[in-house]
């Protein structure tokens, strides 16, 4: 199960966020006291709420006060404090949309006797005496669904889990997410016979026991209270069951074993979000966990942080994730409308990369102002060349680039890759590299891996059928450019030493430029370049020989891939405040 969307009224500053779309990884962003906090902190309240159906008996759609805990909802902090007053008996509302699985439409058949086409369409309105379960549901089958509420309600409490981590971490916060997530892993092996077995036999050493005091306390009290004829004492199955995986202690070797209570916040933090990883790679008893986190960045230095977001896409693979941040390195990238904008009383989904950046207070370079991917190349003659190709390959990637939606970097030289990668981050843009098929190249691209900075995926070489090494220049055809370097260098580039498949391009070249007494430095290898990549631009792309096309095939695709639709993101809702 799956939460499709969700909208709030009237909780805290919040007076109303509509129809907000939830995904993998939705990401809500903005200043300080503009909202977000409130809006995630609806959904926990909303979703711890419905959970607690999973675990009692509605009636008429009804939960009371006591069926929840207080910090889950309390009236007079929890309702907008500037309509209490005028509404003294006024409710928040929270609405849900569900997107449940083909098998769990199967269940929901069975178990609430009743079919369902998705999404399922679910309101709870929480006032200061419980909270009230309806389901919104239209057409001709809205009354019946309606009817079955308690059932629904059930159902959904017994297929939620929420793991909410707060912004504001004490020890004891992050311990109890620890704790949650060991004993809900414990809890597997109460379902072994090996394990009910050894419990069954502690009950037995225990009975004894209890059986001496309870007689201990019947005979005093019938000192007192003579009608008193019988005391039982016992500890509850599940209790029992219970208190053996609640009190795990956790110690982490950072330099010294100690107890993760006396460690750093960060560290804390980490090992919560660590466990739930581990977690989320299984559902638990059948109920789908749901992570929920405010600032996750909190404690954490940048390049934790950044691997911190590697480890939210891999729960968000599995299970979804929700997350409000002030940091750039955590904003999807990759889908720019799961991030929510929360800023002037508006929330709604970001349409660009630019308005996510304004709502940061992020800055960067001209080139790289409207860039939702760049594309970081050896130097400014690839720059030159590959801009003419990609247009000629793909009329999404001629419009990325001249709407400036995908844009060019040259990293002057391979060992800056890491560097650029890092300032591209920063600059909230994703980056795929495009560098020679060459010694220099391959290890700058293995020390940004080491570093978290480049996935596999990340990087497209530039290799040449035939070649161990080569470079952009071995992918053009020595016919565009054999006469230019004849006619100003006195080279000709037709001899064997050239045309051999021993070394890249600029290896051969040197060798013939040397056959030809000519000198070949730094100077002569740029200008060459400069006039190749010239070259390419005006002829575009009958200037690559079409046996070593194949990687220029595979960048193209990728970029299209990573860029996506053209179309515009729409907008989903606003939020008004107080």
């Amino acid at each position: 199960m799956r939460l499709a969307s969700f909208s709030l009224e009237r909780f805290r500053s919040i007076v109303k966020a509509h129809k907000l779309r939830f995904g993998d990884l939705t990401i809500l962003i903005g200043p300080n006291n503009e909202g977000k906090s409130n809006i995630l902190r609806g959904l926990v309240t909303g979703m711890r709420i419905l959970e607690s159906a999973g675990r009692m008996t509605t009636v008429r759609g009804r939960f009371s006060v006591g069926s929840y805990r207080e910090d889950e909802y309390e009236w007079d902090r929890d309702f907008p404090v500037g309509l209490q007053s005028s509404l003294p008996d006024g409710k928040t509302v929270l609405d849900f949309e569900f997107e449940l699985t083909p098998e769990e439409l199967s269940e929901f058949k069975s178990e609430v006797k009743s079919s369902l086409v998705n999404p399922l369409p679910i309101r709870l309105s929480i006032g200061a005496s419980g909270a009230e379960f309806k389901v919104r549901g239209k057409g001709a089958g809205g009354p019946h669904l309606t009817s079955k509420r308690d059932a629904i309600a059930q159902f959904i409490g017994s297929k939620l889990r929420l793991q909410y981590i707060r912004s504001i971490r004490t020890a004891e916060d992050a311990l109890d997410v620890v704790n949650q997530m060991i004993s809900l892993e414990l809890r597997t092996l109460e379902r072994t016979p090996d394990y009910r077995n050894a419990v069954a036999k502690i009950e037995k050493l225990q009975t004894p026991i209890l059986e001496s005091l309870a007689e201990t306390v019947r005979d005093s009290l019938a000192t007192f209270l003579p009608d008193v004829t019988d005391v039982q004492l016992a500890v509850p199955s599940r209790e029992r069951f219970g208190t053996v995986r609640r009190h795990a202690v956790m110690h982490v070797n950072d330099g010294t074993m100690t107890d993760l209570s006396v460690k750093g916040d960060g560290v804390q933090s980490l090992a919560a979000i660590s466990l739930i990883r581990h977690v989320s790679a299984r559902v638990a008893s059948g109920r789908e966990l749901m992570l929920a986190i405010e600032e996750p960045e909190a404690h954490l230095h940048p390049e934790a942080v950044h691997q911190l977001r590697s480890v939210l896409q891999e729960i968000a693979a599995k299970q979804q994730v929700f997350v409000t941040t002030h940091s750039p390195l955590l904003v999807n990238r990759e889908d720019i409308g799961a991030n929510i904008l929360v800023e002037k009383n508006l929330a709604r989904p970001a349409s660009s990369v630019e308005e996510i950046r304004g709502a940061l207070g992020v800055r960067t370079s001209d080139n790289l102002r409207s860039a939702r991917l760049v594309l970081l190349v050896e130097g400014e003659c690839d720059r030159v060349s590959l801009r003419r190709l990609l247009c000629d390959r793909s009329d999404r990637l001629r419009d990325a680039i001249q709407d400036g939606e995908l844009a060019f970097e040259p990293l002057f030289g391979v060992g800056n890759l890491s560097y650029k990668l890092t300032q591209v981050r920063d600059g909230l843009c994703s980056a795929h590299v495009f560098v020679d098929n060459d010694k220099d190249a391959i290890e700058a691209v293995k020390i940004a891996q080491s570093r978290g900075l480049l996935a596999p995926s990340g990087v497209t070489y530039a290799s040449a059928p035939g070649l161990k090494e080569s470079e952009f220049e071995d992918l053009v055809d020595l016919d565009l450019y054999s006469g230019v370097v004849l006619a100003d260098y006195n080279v000709k580039l037709g001899k064997k030493t050239f045309k051999s498949n021993k070394g890249k391009w600029s290896k051969r070249m040197a060798a013939t430029f040397q056959d030809a007494g000519q000198l070949w430095d730094s100077d002569a290898q740029v200008a060459v370049k400069t006039k190749i990549a010239r070259l390419v631009e005006v002829t575009g792309e009958s200037a690559i020989l079409p046996a070593r096309a194949g990687s220029l095939d595979a960048l193209a695709s990728t970029l299209e891939d990573r860029l996506g639709s053209s179309e515009s993101v729409p907008s989903f809702g606003t939020l008004a405040a107080p």
